[in-house]
């Protein structure tokens, strides 16, 4: 019964958070000439689903929360978050307007160049004229998978929240 419970307040959150992601990127995208270069701060909106998803499985649970509970919430809702929100911008990119990804590429491939020495410190030199040629083949696609590894630091908010919100039954 748990597990069901513990997916269905992940899946209604984290759907949440992805909706609440996209409009704002909707929202960067009719005000800003580069949304997704301004779109990281939207990792704010899937921590408070986080910790609502959290918040709202503890008060259903008779004020009870494992630790193991409240990381599998957590982890579930910004999973679900950050691939809806992923989704989403991809398909505004594949099938409305592709001039953010351009323009995201295009500003990617600049910060390269511009820290040449710094890059090619980091990578051998084979690897930054790798790193370089990619920005000229990504796809779309790219959109979904940077979202869901961007969004994964989120996972110290969701320990910290399962710590401090943990009760259990003496």
């Amino acid at each position: 019964m748990k597990r069901k419970q513990i997916l269905n307040y992940a899946l209604i959150f984290g759907s949440l958070a992805g909706i609440a992601c996209f409009l704002f990127f909707l929202a960067m995208y009719s005000t800003k000439p580069n949304p997704l270069a301004l779109r990281r701060p939207d990792i704010g909106i899937n921590i408070i689903m986080i910790w609502a998803s959290i918040w709202y499985y503890k008060r259903n649970n008779g004020g009870f929360l494992h630790f193991y509970e409240a990381f599998s919430i957590g982890f579930l809702t910004n999973i679900i978050g950050a691939l809806l929100s992923g989704i989403l911008v991809y398909l505004f990119i594949e099938f409305i307007d592709d001039k953010p990804f351009i323009e995201w590429m295009i500003h990617g491939k600049s910060l390269l160049l511009k820290d040449k020495e710094m890059f090619e410190k980091i990578l051998n030199e084979k690897s930054y004229r790798q790193s370089l040629l990619s920005f000229d083949t990504q796809k779309h696609s790219v959109i979904i998978t940077d979202d869901l590894l961007f969004k994964q630091i989120a996972i110290v908010a969701i320990s910290l929240f399962g710590m401090s919100m943990r009760k259990l039954k003496n």
